[in-house]
């Protein structure tokens, strides 16, 4: 069953964007979707992955590489491990 991440993330537009640059033809292995928009305090990221083992591979990869990207920006985690799963006509 997939896992779904939604972050909150207390940083600036312009430094999602430089993270989101280095993404670009480099989709993870293991991403479904990644989502991402402005917020009030920052900005928020919701992502569905394959498994619970492919984003920690991810996130491990990310934080190791200059202590992250928003490491010092505060940051609410929250994670979800869905029972159900309906997807939309445009879902493969």
């Amino acid at each position: 069953m997939p896992y779904v991440l939604v972050e909150d993330v207390a940083a600036s537009w312009e430094s999602y964007e430089r993270f989101a640059a280095g993404l670009v033809g480099r989709t993870p292995e293991g991403l479904i979707l990644h989502a991402a928009g402005r917020t009030d305090e920052g900005f928020r990221i919701v992502e569905v992955w394959e498994s619970e083992d492919a984003w920690r591979r991810f996130a491990e990869r990310i934080d190791q590489s200059a202590d992250g990207p928003f490491a010092s920006a505060p940051r609410y985690l929250r994670d979800l491990r869905p029972t159900h799963l309906v997807l939309g006509r445009g879902a493969t």
